[in-house]
């Protein structure tokens, strides 16, 4: 069973030109996937790629322009604004600052009893046990309830904000770069504790990320996103014995190689990604690719099966 079904996304930002011409930026273009039950997807690309864009578009922290997101089989964009409210609380998202997307002004206690106290979730009186519960869960003291945001490590942040995502009970979380702004050690820490919960709360996640051997490390799917579009999507031990996609290769290729004398790929990008703004016809990554044909620059790629499930936008594979 599907968790998440994404049907031809669409997301644009208008923006201001000289003369007062508008245009728009394409973030996430006609964007399809789906999410099992119990599953994490791993999403990968290059910074700007609209990754972020597609993870709060999903959760309709902003609207899309055009397409539909189904969670557990019903239409978000056909629910009324209460519908969505109560439906969203099992949809959550965990940011890549854990300083920024904590309140400064409140103690760890205060802002994980306020999604319940506003949700009703539990009693007043009630709270301060949910809160030391939570805090447990996600490798915490019950002590650091009263401290504030400033007082704690960089890690030790991503544990609350955490804490905070799974105070509501969520099934689904968008995990938008968690651990990009924590030491390496660090990192390993929150990844288990990523997988920890999901075995012990049944979640299903969204993981977004720049790094491929983060997204390895947790991912049973991987999806890749250029200049937003998916234009691969694979198991992970599928992608990694095997990219298809020229653009997937020269990601692989960029990763570092930890042995002396490794031969470096020769798939090496060249150019600059194409403008958001005026998108070029046929395949986006033609202007980049090393195996370019006349047909695509005329042609937009589907995403295709190339066989086993292995999803490909390329008019070279299939």
């Amino acid at each position: 069973m599907n968790k998440l079904e994404v049907k031809n996304l669409r997301q644009q930002f208008a923006i201001s030109r000289r003369g007062g011409k508008k245009a728009y930026v394409k973030a996430v273009d006609d964007v399809s996937f789906y999410v099992r039950d119990g599953e994490t997807l791993g999403l990968v690309g290059e910074s700007g790629c609209g990754k972020t864009t597609l993870g709060k578009t999903i959760l309709h922290l902003i609207r899309p322009v055009s397409g539909d997101v189904l969670f557990n089989g019903r239409s978000l964009g056909g629910m009324s604004k209460e519908e969505l409210r109560r439906e969203r609380l099992k949809m959550q998202i965990v940011y890549q600052d854990p300083y920024g997307s904590l309140n400064a002004r409140m103690s760890v206690g205060a802002m994980l009893q306020e999604p319940l106290l506003y949700h009703k979730l539990c009693k007043r009186g009630e709270s301060h046990i949910k809160v030391e519960e939570l805090l447990r869960r996600v490798g915490l003291r019950p002590f650091h309830a009263h401290r504030y945001p400033h007082e704690f490590s960089g890690g030790q942040r991503q544990r609350i904000a955490i804490a905070r995502a799974l105070a509501v009970n969520p099934e689904f979380i968008v995990c938008d770069e968690p651990v990009s702004a924590l030491d390496v050690s660090v990192q390993s820490q929150i990844l288990n504790l990523f997988a920890d919960l999901k075995d012990e709360l049944g979640l299903t996640y969204l993981f977004i990320s720049h790094d491929l051997s983060v997204v390895r490390h947790i991912s049973d799917r991987i999806g890749v996103m250029y200049l937003g579009k998916i234009v691969e999507i694979a198991d992970e031990a599928d992608l990694f014995d095997k990219q298809l996609h020229p653009y997937t290769q020269a990601l692989f290729a960029a990763m570092p190689v930890p042995e002396a004398g490794a031969q470096i790929s020769d798939a090496i990008l060249k150019g600059n990604p194409s403008s958001p703004i005026d998108t070029i016809s046929g395949c986006r990554f033609h202007e980049r690719c090393n195996f370019c044909e006349a047909r695509c620059k005329q042609e937009e790629p589907t995403l295709k099966d190339a066989g086993g499930g292995h999803m490909v936008a390329c008019h070279r594979v299939v």
